[in-house]
């Protein structure tokens, strides 16, 4: 199996060496921070004994011999000279990434395939001017990938074709789900639709039309329980009998809807001090890591459900 490196050993590297070390991928994980690098590894063997009990851990190698298949590196050269793909995984700060990929280009193999996890750097501009531009993309995932499946990859406009397609292939086999961006675009795909959502709940609570606590409840107990299962467009095709009855049905009330909801709003000020302090209320700033723990546990418990 291809070995895989992974920059970066904070809660995405953690989930990124679950997805390739329980498909079998040797993986070389590296941070800078040595600290943060024995504490990131004994946290992926804790997660992938958990879900291992739960009988919700993913791909075909068990959890003792999934983590045998982890190894640390204290380099970035040790990460990456026998990487066939490699996941950069640090802050989200153009110069760190920027200065990885610089030295991950130096020391890896010439047809390696290096994959930033970034949510809003275009790769053209991660790569542009390195002397392995071409082999640079995106791969953002959602988290926590490991239970999450969807992936974007979105090349830059000189990336090679053999690196789309292998990172493409790479990441399906491992039981991910790869969309390909034919180009890149502010946001990306993934936040152009997550971002919209959020900035449609922020207008909705400064116009004081739900409370914020309703307002929660459209996707878990609505909107969500199709998505889960289907695409928007294939929801809005078996609304009606197809999508062009259903744009001759809806077609123009979404429109005049776009053109009522108003101009850009920014998230900040009364609005964003009401939705605050509402959550808070429900789930207080001491208690998110045993929120994002119950999240994770029903997010592994959908997994399993949609791969029945």
């Amino acid at each position: 199996m291809e070995t895989v490196g992974i920059i970066g050993c904070g809660l995405v590297g953690q989930s990124w060496a679950i997805v390739f070390s329980t498909a079998g991928h040797p993986v070389r994980i590296y941070d800078n921070d040595p600290g943060k690098l024995l504490s990131g590894t004994q946290a992926i063997l804790t997660k992938m004994v958990e879900l291992e009990t739960k009988g919700a851990l993913r791909g075909t190698v068990k959890a003792d011999k999934a983590f045998g298949l982890i190894k640390p590196a204290y380099s970035i050269q040790e990460c990456v000279r026998e990487a066939a793909y490699v996941q950069e995984c640090v802050f989200e700060d153009f110069t760190l990434k920027r200065k990885v990929f610089e030295e991950a280009e130096r020391y890896a193999p010439d047809d390696v395939m290096l994959a930033s996890s970034t949510g809003n750097i275009f790769a053209s501009r991660l790569s542009e001017g390195l002397g392995k531009k071409t082999r640079i993309i995106v791969a953002h995932p959602l988290n926590p990938p490991h239970l999450v499946p969807l992936v974007e990859i979105i090349p830059a406009p000189w990336t090679d074709d053999d690196v789309i397609s292998g990172a493409r292939r790479l990441l399906q086999s491992v039981g991910q789900e790869p969309i390909v961006a034919k180009k890149e675009t502010a946001g990306f795909i993934i936040c152009r639709i997550q971002h919209a959502i959020t900035a449609e709940c922020f207008k909705l609570i400064r116009d004081e039309v739900v409370s914020v606590a309703d307002l929660d409840k459209l996707m878990p107990h609505g909107l969500g329980l199709r998505y889960a299962f289907l695409g928007a467009l294939e929801t809005s095709y078996l609304n009606a009998n197809g999508l062009k009855h259903f744009c001759s049905l809806y077609g123009d009330s979404i429109y005049e809807l776009q053109n009522q909801s108003g101009p850009p709003i920014k998230l900040e000020g009364a609005t964003l001090d009401i939705i605050q302090q509402q959550i808070e209320e429900r789930i207080p700033l001491d208690k998110i890591e045993e929120r994002r723990k119950w999240r994770d546990e029903r997010l592994a418990e959908l997994f399993k459900l949609k791969h029945k």
